[in-house]
């Protein structure tokens, strides 16, 4: 599972190497925080797409998680322009993918991510999975253009490639949430859960509550429960407040026997 910062951070690492800065900040320059607030969702979702197709080099540039916590909070509004901004996106097509609509693409992708992290699970809900559908048709025409092959080392035939279906991947089945909560119940209640138990919970949460990411903020801990081989804990993301979810697994359990 990524975490959507690391994604981003992975982007940043992967394109430095192959591509030129140039001046972005004369094409694209920060919105103050009250212009931010004062956007409607779409143009937020917009606003975040700008920030990753001109500033994604900046590895100190945090204007992106200001912008992500107004469209947090906007929740399942975004959706409509977050498929519209996929929707353009077309490496089949010499127009498809001009105008940065490969660095806005990335954008959703991530923002796909925080909202079923963070918000509620897309599969679940009506719009979620329209959303779920627009990237899988992404994902479709990626490949129709000859992407995700072996051997590739452009960023949009391999990384870019290989991120969409991973996001992909997480939302239809147990994302970085789902993980936090398996190193939770490890971390404070020592109960050990497999990848298909995970998945069955995951399941579980959803039929009960769509919305159960947001029961919780996280935080990174390192687990000395866990070392490896050269003696390093492992470090993992925990839930701020378990109780819910450990008393939701308990209910999984009793359902189950």
């Amino acid at each position: 599972m990524l975490t959507w910062t690391f994604v981003r951070h992975l982007f940043i690492l992967l394109v430095f190497s192959s591509c030129t800065i140039v001046d972005a900040c004369a094409q694209y320059r920060h919105k103050a925080e009250a212009d931010i607030a004062a956007m409607t969702p779409a143009q937020r979702v917009d606003e975040y797409a700008d920030e990753q197709a001109y500033h994604k080099y900046d590895l100190l540039d945090q204007q992106h998680e200001n912008i992500l916590r107004y469209i947090l909070r906007d929740g399942l509004t975004v959706l409509p322009r977050i498929i519209e901004i996929m929707n353009a996106y077309d490496p089949t097509k010499a127009s498809g993918t001009t105008d940065h609509k490969g660095e806005r693409f990335d954008a959703m992708w991530m923002l796909l991510g925080a909202v079923d992290g963070r918000v509620a699970r897309l599969r679940a809900l009506p719009q979620g999975r329209q959303a779920m559908n627009a990237l899988a048709r992404a994902v479709d025409r990626m490949r129709a253009a000859g992407y995700g092959k072996k051997g590739q080392h452009e960023w949009a035939e391999h990384g870019r490639f290989d991120s969409a279906v991973t996001a992909l991947e997480d939302a239809r089945g147990a994302n970085a949430t789902d993980e936090a909560i398996k190193d939770t119940l490890w971390v404070r209640y020592k109960l050990k859960m497999s990848n298909k138990e995970l998945l069955s919970f995951s399941n579980f949460l959803i039929a009960r509550d769509p919305g159960y990411p947001n029961w919780s903020q996280t935080y990174d801990i390192k687990d000395y429960s866990r070392v490896n081989k050269a003696g390093n804990p492992a470090q993992v993301y925990v839930m701020k407040e378990p109780e819910r979810f450990y008393q939701a697994y308990l209910q999984f359990k009793k359902q189950k026997l």
